[in-house]
């Protein structure tokens, strides 16, 4: 297999960008996204989710929207919507942070769209595109300490267990335990 390493860029490159799967499609956010992704968002999956409050209030959502499309802007971030290709619906939420050589996978998906496989596919995907597309060498992921669905999830995917750190989470302004994961670009290779 040819190894590929993109670079991003121009400006805004993020912007035109999408990753498709099988499924799904996860596009780039907008302001626009507010509405959706509020009405998504529970109590449940808040408390799963290091940025996303409970109650979430538009507002909230809003601000989270424009410091991820600010991000963007500056290639730190690949922040998406994920939509189920067949009906256009926005189900959830993914994104991967980029620093170095490393992109860091986050995601969500709404509570009546879960147990579908979604998750899985939308992170596969993702993975994929930080390796084919951005170059990186590694992704990480964590998920807080009593997310076994989570933790499965990452084993799943091939990741491998690093450990325990302590992460801020702003939705509730205190500290969580969250065990972290990574999957090397040569590891991906050999799964697939």
């Amino acid at each position: 297999m040819e190894e590929t390493t993109a670079t991003i860029g121009p400006l805004d490159w993020f912007m035109d960008t999408s990753i498709e799967t099988e499924r799904l499609l996860l596009r780039p956010c907008r302001k626009e996204d507010a509405d959706a992704l509020t009405t998504l968002m529970t109590p449940e999956i808040s408390q799963s989710v290091a940025v996303w409050p409970t109650p979430l209030l538009k507002q909230d959502t809003q601000e989270i929207l424009r410091n991820n499309i600010e991000a963007m802007q500056q290639d730190a971030v690949f922040a998406t919507v994920v939509m189920c290709k067949d009906s256009g619906d926005i189900i959830g939420w993914c994104k991967l942070d980029i620093a170095d050589d490393q992109a860091e996978l986050g995601y969500w998906i709404g509570a009546a769209f879960q147990r579908k496989g979604y998750a899985i596919e939308l992170s596969r995907g993702a993975i994929a595109f930080a390796f084919d597309q951005l170059g990186v060498t590694s992704v990480r992921a964590g998920a807080q300490v009593g997310n076994t669905a989570s933790l499965a999830l990452l084993a799943k995917l091939g990741m491998t267990r690093d450990g325990v750190e302590a992460i801020w989470a702003p939705a509730r302004q205190r500290f969580e335990d969250c065990a972290f994961w990574h999957l090397s670009r040569d590891d991906w290779r050999r799964l697939q």
